[in-house]
């Protein structure tokens, strides 16, 4: 296991897209694994500590106007259901999206302070199931590779809360001081900008920045992946939007990081050239652009 561990960092080395959330997790779970071998208790206790920082921080990210119109509008009524925007209107369903970040926090909640742990985890497979209903072949088809986490995170749940949890003890807490900060402490920062969305479970919440890369010049390499629909922000000259290009290519999102977005345009623009790519970051929230 702990050559495991050791060959999976140096394998996410080589690539920041491999820092996916669920890559995140597997880890945490496989280094508690390794540090607590001989305490079996403690093992099922740090992974349910995980499991409540997980759904609690997926949830507050939730919690924001882009989530509603891009996720909840776009892809669930529109997409999914195949409502029109008058009916939207008219039934004012628009906020009802809002359920959805409130009942993932309030699930959180419940598994860490309710006796019932084990209903409370039924809840939550429920939730993964619609997940998997909404995302996978018999949804929108998107974003394969969750499909997979979700169907794991499945039976994680299962078998994690099929006996009682410890209860919340002050020397177990103390000794692993350190996953707290991890989970807990550090996810708090991300909100502020300054620390790692993908370590802080910000999980399809709609947030953060996007970068498109507009083709000044007969590029053909790049324009073999170019968008189909105009933009203004590139003058309605060909581009390429990150997480659409990542998405189709890869089949997993890049993460979205300014620092790393930054190194991205540096290579960009060092294969390309200055004058024939100008690569730009839109932030949702503040609807502000700034060139890179």
């Amino acid at each position: 296991m702990i050559s495991l561990f050791i060959f999976e960092l140096l394998s996410c080395s080589l690539d920041t897209v491999r820092w996916q959330p669920w890559e995140f997790m597997y880890l945490c779970m496989l280094l508690v694994v390794i540090v607590n071998y001989l305490k079996p208790k403690n093992i099922i206790f740090l992974f349910h500590l995980l499991l409540v920082a997980m759904y609690f921080y997926s949830g507050l990210h939730k919690l924001n106007r882009n989530f509603l119109a891009l996720f909840w509008r776009d892809s669930i009524l529109q997409d999914f259901f195949g409502l029109s925007m008058e009916f939207i209107l008219k039934f004012k369903l628009f906020f009802v999206g809002l359920l959805i970040p409130i009942i993932e926090v309030s699930l959180a909640i419940l598994l860490l302070v309710s006796k019932s742990k084990r209903n409370t985890s039924y809840l939550l497979i429920i939730m993964h199931f619609i997940i998997l209903i909404l995302l996978g072949p018999l949804g929108l088809e998107y974003n394969s590779i969750v499909w997979f986490w979700n169907l794991a995170l499945i039976v994680i749940l299962y078998i994690i809360y099929q006996k009682p949890i410890m209860p919340l003890r002050k020397d177990v807490l103390l000794i692993n001081f350190y996953w707290l900060i991890l989970w807990i402490v550090m996810p708090v920062f991300s909100f502020f900008g300054i620390w790692y969305q993908y370590f802080s479970f910000n999980l399809y919440s709609a947030k953060g920045y996007q970068m498109y890369i507009c083709i000044e010049n007969d590029n053909h390499e790049l324009k073999t992946f170019a968008e189909p629909v105009d933009n203004k922000l590139c003058k309605d000259k060909p581009y390429l939007n990150l997480q659409n290009w990542a998405m189709s290519e890869l089949k997993s999102a890049p993460s979205p990081e300014i620092e790393i977005y930054e190194k991205m345009s540096a290579e960009l623009k060092k294969k390309y050239g200055n004058q024939n790519v100008r690569i730009f970051i839109y932030n949702n929230q503040t609807m502000k652009t700034e060139e890179l």
